[in-house]
């Protein structure tokens, strides 16, 4: 392509990031230089005019906010010749719709095919390509501005192609009706509903068959990539990321081109020497802005589709563009009006970086827009918008060190800066401390004296949903809502002003945030008011909803049943009535109205059959959706469940994974994934799994105790450690897993010597060390590690504890560390000795804290614990049970053999008489087991305690 040719890519891209020529005037003087130097030669293709001619009128149109204007031009005729004429009478409305696009995209493939495969040099073909480029810019940005950026108040014909169609004799409306409906089924791709009431879906439709088609193709012919607009995939993306966000769901057809498309302006756009290298004469701080662009832009897109490691690696691929570098602190300030003391406030400080003799501060002087002075009834608030700083006095600070001032950040910094915010959000469990955490990234933006109009609308919108989740700031929260949502569809503020950085920030459609502003209505209470929004805006199940808070459900089901009257085939109409009215029929005929495309109606059916305990036909019904949508999270969830209703634990598992890796935060999904590998004996794939799930849910000690268990089996014990307290802390020691601290007592004697296999001392040769053992070998049994095993317990710990301890080895032929074994003791010590100060446990704890006593070498309190231990049995009506009296018995003889070692070392008759005063009573309530083991085992011990007091 020729040299004046990229010089209107360039003003196309310099629209929506600013510097189009109002950045340099010696280097806007050299663009119009070349571009007038290329203006006079006289280029007319094939007879129809000069296609320069026509480049310059839409481009300039485009620059200036006209859209509608450059599509109306005569360039369009002039590109595509004559479209076609029907006779309306005769043709199905959206069948003519159809024809008539299909027409438009065999005219668009057929003007630059030849230049696309590299057949002709012929500059014809540059420019017709420019031309389709420029004129599906201006599609895409008339749907952006009608449906993101505002104002609404500008209406659009439907019809990108009104002016052409107006001969055709069409009646009123026919082309705003039938060819919108067209239009919109077109959109839903993948089985995706649309997230409700949109405008302009032609405009939409018309910029995918400019844009995302050529660029399809120019991506897969290397010769195309040579002569082709070097924009066309930037621009492809841009579409599909706005197809993308009318859908309700995430479509695994737009993310597989998206992936292309950006992988293709990575190269090209993705370092400031590639861009250097694209012969475009850019300043250097202008080819660093433009990459930054392009990592934002990816950076969103990943994160759209939950790729929160690759989103964070773009979002500092742009920060590295920008040469920026931010580090959060501590400054003393005041947050409330009324607030004495200074408290310690999160901010953002900005590391300085030297730069060129060229850097602009930015691009955009005279051209963005300043912050609005709040209104009263906010500001008045106790709480600041922003915290009240106190000066620095800290003569230590690093030089490279500056606080983020009301001018320190251009335009393309700032969107960085809010991009970093919500990778905050997706790297963070979802509490309290992660919207402070992030507080001090959106307050950094809010001191700006000057922001495009979308990043400043984009950082209100992140402060809303921050203040809506505090009490004090709620009411606040929904009044700057209210004034953000008349703002994107009313202002005085220029088009082209509010479409700078529109594709750098994720900010929702209109009918996205409406939909958010309702929802904060009806939290409100104010029920009424959602309702006509909803209803406005077509969202049925949220309208349902609200009809159900109201009581009026049937008022629900006969508002559908009239729209059904006015759009009788319409899928999701005929889902929504199946809601209300519980009808398995309203989801069948949605699925057949679609052509069996509809993802939702088998969803809804699966759900039911869920419900009915029809496991199986849940399962059919959730393969089939999840063929249609795979990138559907809740489903897989869904699924997962079925699945494991229906006993089929390798399709949960499946299921529960497929989920997790399109939600990374679900914790519920880890958490099954952990439970179903620990049915299935997997400990490693369990420990991991709980390591995930802890993450996110923290507060569930069913899960710390379940973690505790893989961590034994995995042989981590400073895991279980950690798990053991977080069970008692989250449960108020009411809850003691016996067989967890067993385990743990047993890897602690044999590390401290007192047990090894298969030999055992004394007073381990017991019944219940035999009880305890036989327990240990049952797990070892179902394939479960022995916790004496080698195994490694230098794990990473969940995300929020750094308690970590030294790496243990097995008790088969390597070193223990001393230190290890040492704090393991002294941690589990103390959870024992919370557990009995609380009473819980019974005999059982007891018997564990004396345990431990022997392994700390303190005989006396091992006796004493003993002693607690009985005590606490003689309660369990052991005279009347065979069981109870075996397990009494058994701590009985413990008791009573710890007082032999201790009169044998010496202690004297007093133990003895204990020793022989409780077996005496024992075997006197106990004549009626006088044929077990325990109780010969007691008269045995007895004839002993008598011998050896004889003996002193």
């Amino acid at each position: 392509m020729m040299g004046g040719l990229e010089a209107y890519e360039l003003r196309l891209i310099r629209c929506f990031l600013g510097g189009s020529r109002n950045a340099d005037a010696s280097h806007a003087g050299d663009e119009r230089t070349e571009i007038s130097r290329f203006a006079e030669a006289d280029d007319c293709i094939d007879g129809t005019g000069n296609f320069e001619e026509g480049i310059r009128e839409v481009v300039a149109f485009i620059e200036n906010g006209f859209y509608a204007k450059a599509l109306a031009s005569k360039w369009v005729s002039t590109l595509f010749g004559d479209l076609p004429k029907f006779d309306i009478s005769g043709t199905n409305g959206k069948d003519g719709a159809k024809f008539f696009y299909e027409f438009v995209e065999s005219k668009v493939a057929g003007t630059w095919t030849s230049e696309i495969d590299g057949a002709t040099t012929d500059e014809g073909g540059d420019h017709r390509a420019v031309l389709i480029l420029s004129l599906g810019v201006a599609a895409l940005c008339a749907f952006v501005q009608a449906n993101m950026t505002g104002p609404t108040d500008q209406k659009l014909s439907c019809s990108p192609f009104t002016s052409v169609l107006e001969g055709c004799g069409a009646p009123l409306g026919y082309f705003d009706k039938e060819w919108d409906s067209w239009a919109r089924s077109q959109l839903m791709i993948d089985g995706c509903d649309l997230i409700g009431k949109f405008d302009l879906p032609q405009y939409l439709i018309l910029a995918k068959l400019l844009l995302v088609n050529p660029a399809e193709r120019m991506v897969k012919t290397q010769e195309s990539r040579r002569n082709g607009p070097k924009t066309w995939s930037w621009w492809g993306l841009r579409a599909l990321m706005m197809q993308q966000r009318v859908l309700a769901e995430r479509s695994p057809s737009i993310l597989s081109l998206c992936i292309i498309f950006s992988k293709e302006i990575s190269e090209k756009f993705g370092t400031h020497e590639a861009v250097q290298q694209l012969g475009w004469n850019l300043r250097s701080q202008e080819a660093k802005n433009l990459t930054a662009a392009v990592h934002l832009e990816v950076g969103f897109m990943e994160h759209l589709y939950g790729h929160n490691d690759a989103a964070r690696e773009s979002f500092d691929k742009a920060g590295g563009a920008c040469g920026l570098e931010f580090e959060i602190t501590g400054v003393l300030g005041y947050r409330t009006k009324y607030q004495e003391e200074a408290k310690a406030q999160m901010v953002l400080l900005k590391k300085t970086v030297p730069t060129e003799e060229d850097t602009w501060l930015d691009f955009l002087d005279g051209v963005e827009v300043k912050h609005q002075e709040p209104e009263s009834d906010v500001e008045n608030s106790e709480i600041h918008l922003v915290p009240k700083l106190l000066e620095s006095k800290d003569s230590t600070q690093s030089e490279n060190l500056q606080s983020v001032d009301k001018k320190g950040l251009n335009s393309i910094e700032q969107a960085v800066v809010l991009a970093w915010c919500v990778d905050v959000k997706k790297s963070n469990p979802e509490d309290e401390l992660r919207s402070w955490q992030m507080a001090p990234y959106i307050e950094a933006i809010d001191e700006q004296q000057r922001s495009p109009f979308m990043v400043k609308v984009w950082c209100q919108l992140l402060r809303i949903r921050w203040e809506a989740t505090r009490t004090r700031t709620r009411e606040r929260a929904f009044l700057m809502m209210e004034k953000l949502t008349d703002d994107m569809r009313r202002g005085d503020l220029k088009v082209s002003q509010r479409m700078l950085y529109a594709f750098c920030v994720p900010f929702p459609i209109l009918t996205a945030l409406l939909k958010e502003y309702a929802e904060m209505m009806v939290r409100f209470g104010i029920v009424g008011d959602a309702l006509r929004l909803f209803e406005e805006l077509e969202m049925w199940n949220s309208l349902i909803d609200c009809y159900c808070l109201l009581g009026k459900k049937a008022a629900a089901a006969d508002l559908i049943r009239e729209r059904l009257k006015v759009q009788p085939e319409e899928p999701r109409l005929w889902c929504s009535l199946g809601d209300v009215i519980m009808d398995d029929e309203c989801y069948n005929k949605a699925w057949e109205f679609s052509g069996h495309h509809f993802a939702r109606a088998q969803r809804s059916l699966a759900r039911t059959a869920y419900h009915k305990h029809n496991y199986m036909k849940s399962i059919e019904h959730w393969d089939l959706a999840l063929s249609l949508n795979p990138l559907h999270p809740d489903g897989w969830f869904a699924l997962g469940s079925a699945a494991t209703k229906a006993k089929d634990l390798d399709k949960a598992i499946h299921a529960f994974t497929r989920q997790v890796q399109l939600d990374p935060e679900n914790g519920e999904s880890w958490n099954n994934i952990a439970a179903i590998n620990m049915q299935k004996k997997r400990s490693k794939e369990a420990f991991a799994a709980f390591r995930e799930a802890l993450k996110l849910k923290r507060n569930s000690w069913q899960m710390w105790e379940n973690f505790a268990q893989v961590s034994l089996d995995v042989a981590n014990f400073s895991q279980a450690i950690l798990a053991l307290e977080k069970v008692l802390d989250l449960s108020e020691e009411k809850r003691v897993d016996i067989i967890a601290y067993r385990r743990l007592m047993k890897e602690l004697e044999i590390r401290k010597g007192l047990l090894v296999r298969p030999k055992t001392n004394s007073f381990k040769d017991t019944d219940e060390n035999r009880d305890a053992e036989d327990e240990f070998d049952s797990l070892s049994s179902l394939g479960l590690p022995s916790p004496a095993v080698a195994f490694s317990s230098k794990e990473n710990l969940p995300e929020g504890d750094t308690q970590e301890l030294s790496p243990s080895e097995s008790d088969s032929g390597s070193l223990v560390s001393s230190k290890e074994t040492d704090m393991l003791l002294e941690k589990t010590g103390k959870l024992l000795s919370r557990i009995v100060a609380r009473g819980q446990g019974g005999g059982e704890v007891w018997g564990l804290k004396a345990r431990w006593h022997q392994i700390m070498g303190d005989m006396d309190m091992c006796v004493e614990a003993l002693l607690k231990q009985v005590r606490a049995y003689q309660g369990s009506k052991w005279q009347s049970s065979e069981e109870n009296f075996e397990k009494f018995a058994r701590v009985s003889l413990q008791l009573c053999e710890a007082y032999l070692e201790m009169a044998l070392s010496g202690s004297g008759k007093r133990e003895l008489s204990a020793a022989h005063m409780l077996l005496r009573n024992t075997i006197k309530q106990a004549e009626p087991f006088n044929n077990t083991q325990q109780f010969k085992d007691l008269e045995s011990c007895l004839l002993k305690v008598k011998s050896l007091m004889q003996a002193i």
